[in-house]
């Protein structure tokens, strides 16, 4: 049996607050910023409810949970299909390797080609060799650059 074949990806259950608020650190930590409490207790409200749009995917191990995925479900302008954008992306550091970040990619990219979406589409840090390692090998990188105006 494949190290893969032992990642299960199911929804955001509430059982999985405290596990996902230690990854959800460690992924904040990785991107070296922090978010006030009140806003971490927000996020996973939105994902647990869920809140229109919102997809959150767990990616479970032999122990427990592993990773998570945070996903977008919004309209576009160039199809009547709507476009899934994949904001967060994490796996445990001792469980990289083992086939959860793909297995929660592909998770979502069967619920969109099930549900008739156009497109799932996501990003990262020029720096993050390790995530794009296994982006190019799952989707097309594109020659666009992100420009954030925080308001």
């Amino acid at each position: 049996m494949s190290a893969q074949k032992t990642v299960h990806i199911r929804p955001f259950a509430a059982a999985d607050r405290g596990a996902w608020g230690e990854m959800w650190a460690a992924y904040l930590a990785f991107y070296e910023t922090a978010l006030p409490p009140g806003t971490t207790d927000d996020t996973w409200a939105r994902f647990l409810r869920p809140a229109p749009g919102h997809i959150g995917l767990i990616a479970e191990g032999e122990g427990g949970p592993i990773g998570f995925a945070h996903a977008l479900l919004h309209p576009g302008t160039w199809s009547p299909k709507p476009v899934c954008y994949l904001e967060d992306l994490f796996v445990r550091e001792e469980a990289r390797g083992l086939g959860a970040g793909r297995a929660l990619i592909e998770a979502l990219a069967a619920k969109g080609r099930a549900q008739g979406w156009l497109r799932l589409y996501w990003q990262t840090a020029r720096s993050n060799n390790t995530a794009q390692h296994l982006y190019d090998k799952l989707a097309k990188r594109t020659d666009w650059l992100r420009y954030d105006l925080d308001l």
